[in-house]
């Protein structure tokens, strides 16, 4: 009797047992499938978001970049184009102002080396009758300077110096002219002869204003061209 009690007792507690393990088995299987059933978790959320708003963002931005625009070239102002054709031009009126000085310098100023070293080369470059010629021109622009330096009516020694060394060279220019003309044993002619005549008016006017010593130079000169002005060969 009480052996058939105690395993009635048993057979229960076992069922109980047996039910609680399945009824602990049913709860977890529950809780798994709520939690699938209630969605995806925070940090899955928050991943996704991330994830979504990168690509719409890649999604925005152009495929390549557009290439860089030119730089513009800035068009040069008009004083810059001009600016070789005004240092031309100023060059050029600078070369022909040197030249007119050059040409009208008188003994005594900075730019008459410069001009009877250029009378020298082309003299040095001709011969025959042309060189004749350059030569009765250089001897008139001795003449004209003369009376260039004898305008001054203050005395002055340095002035009377350069006087006499431009009638040197005024005689001697004139000599190698009209002697060459002579050496051909050709007769004097009419240039020769008007050179002459208008290079003693022009040394006559000069004696009142000359000193003993240039006057005395420049009468040795009129002697010699009243030969030739007044010739008849």
């Amino acid at each position: 009797m009480a052996g058939a009690l105690l395993m009635s007792c048993w057979r229960a507690s076992r069922r109980l047992r047996g039910r609680t393990a399945r009824d602990g088995q049913v709860t977890t299987r529950l809780a798994e499938l709520s939690a699938f059933l209630s969605g995806p978790s925070p940090e899955f959320r928050a991943g996704l978001r991330a994830e979504l708003l990168r690509t719409h963002v890649e999604e925005r931005v152009p495929a390549s970049a557009p290439p860089a625009e030119r730089p513009r070239v800035r068009r040069r102002s008009l004083f810059v184009r001009v600016r070789p054709a005004l240092v031309f031009g100023v060059l050029l009126i600078g070369m022909f102002c040197t030249g007119v000085g050059t040409y009208h310098s008188v003994p005594g100023e900075p730019l008459y080396p410069l001009k009877r070293a250029a009378e020298s080369t082309l003299l040095s470059m001709t011969s025959g009758e042309e060189r004749t010629h350059r030569e009765l021109g250089a001897a008139r622009l001795r003449a004209a300077e003369t009376a260039s330096l004898a305008g001054y009516s203050t005395p002055d020694p340095g002035r009377d110096e350069l006087i006499e060394r431009t009638l040197e060279d005024m005689e001697s220019t004139t000599r190698a002219a009209l002697g060459r003309v002579e050496r051909h044993g050709k007769a004097v002619s009419t240039e020769a002869r008007r050179f002459a005549r208008e290079q003693r008016d022009a040394v006559e006017s000069l004696l009142p204003k000359l000193d003993a010593a240039n006057r005395k130079k420049a009468s040795k000169y009129l002697r010699y061209i009243d030969m030739f002005a007044f010739s008849g060969r």
